[in-house]
């Protein structure tokens, strides 16, 4: 039996080539959107999914009055393990404050072998007690035991050592305030290791160089830059555990937090959320967004019901011409179910057909896909989306033939016999409502498409209150290279297309995580305000471009008996005070039951440090050099003439570390790298949807004017125009899509706003962005049909009337 049901469908298939063209080539695009699609949901999916005892261990992060944070005070950790029974185990990570990259150097048979890298943190000695990680070398329960003891990723060792076995080999760690010698006790495996901790090195919190400074943080309040992480006994319910986190916090943190003036209060999240779940500030490092996955899931399956509509259309168009095979097979003895198997047969066919092209299509974009993505995915890295995109392909093809099979197989032979098949219903209703469904998500998606690339778009041209062009970064992150900060700047002055030169802990476009909790003079020592704080050099003002409103900048020639400090309008309102008359003013904290009181000597136009993501918070600039980074403010279009000089400055000063640099412009556009790469995606799939939705529109369209065709050949003969004959071939199918456009408004909307949330900052969705969209989808729908429609109107009514 489905030997036969395959020969006839194969038979079919050949028969009406252009038809199956279309079907397959519909299907094959949906299904290897799906594929490409389901290859990134199932990785984002997979993050921190398989570490051991992974539903015991639980991140305790803060909730504040203003949003959650992940960071957690440093006496958190040991408290909850002294105080609570069901506390298996606990331990903290520490991302130090301003330093994104540490300098790591070895020397080997006289020679230095040293790099700048990222994503490097400090842990408890406890760390691979509650987090399992896999070592390649190295035993994990002693491996961060021993003071300034430090594990490597299995690539940052063979970048460091080749093949060579790096355990118990030392490695020193240049930092601000030193060079600090570790010794390796560890190496992981990083490979294909998914999770929110995106680690190259950990580095014992047991040390020589922050281990007494992290010691002295006992405050309960202050110092919420520890990521603390617990391991529950087996068969704990967290939620009760979780209910008794108010009481515990009560009792040790209160008087801290009642002598700073704020409330907090403690929660947990299960480590397998927080990758795509968590909605806290200062993450540990680059989180997803569980509400991406379902938008491209829906982006996906949109794209592959746009080519199921497309089958169902194409088959009930051409109805009329398969009603008479109907007749005959049934006056023959064919039953119902049989034509039914016969007409699933075919749709499940052209699916199975369209899932091997899928294949072939998916391998030849996985490049760009993953270029795309910013991933490596493998299209047969897991059978998982395999067995999945099968099973996807065979309910597409059950879906897409479902109603053509019925409805075909419902026709009565005698009716059509006697040509009473004409006129009848034939799926012009049902066709007309998939078309209007096609056209309406295909206006959605434009729209997504228009809202996000004017939404980046102002995101990148968008005032930010300070120049982010022309500016020049090079990292001192050590004690060495902060020393010779001078002498760089010298050197660097000299280079006549270099305006200005000046040193900070941080620049706009990267985290800054350090802040202070001061109150102005005159005001109750509760009434706090928490200000985030940058230590900067002379000139920092002017290097940057900020608009300096009340006061003066930090220059060699100003000095004050206070530490000075220069504020935005946020923070001066904040504080109370008014911009106006605010310079001469103190801002105070307190620190160990100490009085500390800074100068405010200067105002600055607010300004957005971090992206458009975030409103504008309360900011203070600190005189001091306390090391970080250079940056340089150059002119002139010769950016590689300034490179080398600067490049040769540095070597001039002596200076054994590499020389590193960056773009403040660069740096700064990192922070929409997730909108850009989520936009890009929906961009090139909506394209795809669209496409589908237009080669779906192209065959219906061919059918129903192949069907008018001696109509037309009468109307010619009786004298109508070609540009008649084009408009009343198009008009119906220029209604339809012109009722899809106004039913897309509302969802487009919703989806529009959805994205915008985002940002603070973002572009007003206007009227005529809904117009603009809805001109583009009726232009593409009328271009698709007009094709076919003038080629059939410039036909010669001789060749369409002479069979009569």
């Amino acid at each position: 039996m489905w030997r036969n049901i395959i020969k006839i469908s194969l038979r079919n298939l050949k028969k009406h080539k252009s038809l199956t063209v279309i079907n397959v080539l519909g299907m094959a695009v949906g299904l290897a959107a799906c594929l490409l699609i389901g290859l990134f949901i199932f990785d984002e999916l997979a993050y921190d999914q398989n570490i051991k005892d992974g539903d015991r261990i639980y991140r305790v992060a803060l909730e504040t009055s203003e949003s959650g944070w992940a960071g957690s005070p440093g006496p958190l950790a040991e408290g909850l393990k002294n105080d609570f029974a069901e506390v298996e185990s606990s331990t903290r990570i520490m991302k130090f404050p301003e330093l994104d990259q540490m300098l790591l150097k070895r020397e080997s048979n006289g020679e230095i072998t040293q790099f700048y890298e990222t994503k490097g943190y400090y842990v408890d000695s406890t760390f691979l007690d509650v987090i399992d990680y896999e070592l390649v070398s190295g035993v994990p329960s002693t491996a961060l035991k021993a003071p300034n003891s430090v594990v490597l990723s299995a690539s940052l060792a063979k970048k460091f050592f080749g093949e060579a076995d790096p355990l118990n080999q030392p490695i020193t760690i240049g930092l601000p305030f030193g060079d600090f010698d570790y010794t390796i006790t560890g190496v992981f495996e990083d490979k294909n290791r998914q999770s929110h901790i995106d680690a190259n090195f950990f580095l014992s919190m047991e040390n020589n160089d922050i281990g007494n400074a992290v010691k002295r943080m006992t405050s309960w309040a202050a110092n919420n830059i520890f990521y603390t992480y617990v391991k529950l006994k087996p068969n704990t319910e967290s939620t009760v555990f979780e209910a008794k986190l108010p009481g515990f916090f009560d009792k040790h943190g209160a008087a801290d937090l009642k002598a700073m003036g704020v409330e907090k209060s403690l929660f947990l999240q299960p480590i397998k959320d927080i990758y795509l779940h968590s909605n806290v500030e200062y993450e540990l490092g680059t989180t997803g967004n569980i509400t991406t996955l379902y938008v491209f899931g829906s982006v996906a399956g949109f794209i592959l019901l746009i080519a199921c509509i497309n089958f169902m259309n194409l088959a009930t168009a051409r109805s009329e011409k398969r009603s008479k095979e109907v007749g005959i097979r049934k006056l023959l003895g064919a039953n119902k179910s049989g034509l039914v198997r016969q007409f699933l047969g075919e749709s499940m066919l052209i699916s199975l057909l369209g899932l091997i092209i899928a294949f072939l299509l998916a391998s030849l974009l996985m490049p760009y896909f993953n270029q795309l993505t910013g991933k490596e995915l493998d299209l047969y890295q897991d059978t998982y989306p395999l067995i999945a995109i099968f099973l996807l392909a065979i309910a597409a093809g059950l879906l897409a033939g479902t109603y053509p099979a019925f409805f075909l197989s419902a026709f009565t032979p005698s009716s059509v016999l006697k040509g009473k098949f004409r006129g009848k219903l034939s799926g012009f209703s049902l066709r007309q409502v998939l078309v209007v469904f096609q056209f309406a998500i295909s206006a959605c998606l434009i729209l997504m498409v228009f809202v996000i690339k004017n939404q980046l778009s102002f995101v990148q041209s968008q005032d930010l209150g300070f120049s982010k062009d022309q500016q020049l970064i090079i990292p001192l992150q050590s004690e060495e290279a902060a020393g010779k900060y001078e002498i760089l700047k010298a050197g660097l002055l000299q280079n006549t297309n270099v305006n200005s030169v000046t040193i900070a802990t941080t620049y706009p476009g990267i985290e800054s995580i350090e802040s202070m909790m001061y109150y102005a003079d005159g005001q109750p020592k509760d009434r706090l305000v928490n200000i985030t704080n940058a230590y900067v050099g002379d000139d920092y003002l002017e290097t940057l471009g900020f608009t300096l409103l009340e006061g003066r900048s930090f220059t060699q020639d100003y000095t004050s008996e206070y530490p000075m400090m220069i504020l935005n309008e946020a923070a001066v309102k904040a504080l109370g005070y008014q911009v106006a008359d605010v310079v001469g003013k103190k801002a105070n904290f307190d620190w160990r039951g100490k009085l500390n009181s800074l100068e405010i000597v200067g105002v600055v136009k607010d300004f957005n440090f971090q992206s458009l993501h975030k409103e504008i918070q309360p900011y203070a600039f600190i005189k001091g050099n306390n090391g970080g980074y250079l940056i340089a403010n150059f002119s002139g279009t010769n950016t590689n003439d300034v490179l080398a000089n600067a490049e040769s400055v540095w070597q001039k000063s002596d200076l054994s570390e590499p020389f590193v640099y960056s773009f403040l412009d660069q740096d700064f556009q990192r922070n929409y790298e997730k909108e850009e790469r989520i936009g890009n995606i929906i961009i090139a799939f909506a394209m795809l949807a669209i496409f589908i939705a237009c080669l779906g529109l192209y065959g219906l369209t061919a059918f129903m004017t192949e069907q008018r065709t001696k109509e037309i050949g009468i109307r010619k003969t009786m004298g109508a125009s070609n540009w008649r004959i084009v408009t009343l071939l198009s008009r119906d199918f220029g209604k339809t899509v012109l009722l899809a456009i106004l039913l897309s408004v509302p969802l487009s909307l919703y989806l529009s706003n959805a994205w915008l949330e985002n940002f603070a900052f973002k572009i007003e969705l206007k009227w005529w962005y809904f117009v603009l969209t809805g001109l583009v989808a009726l232009m593409i729908a009328m271009i698709t049909v007009s094709f076919q429609s003038i080629r059939t109107a410039l036909m010669n009514p001789v060749e369409s009337l002479k069979s009569e």
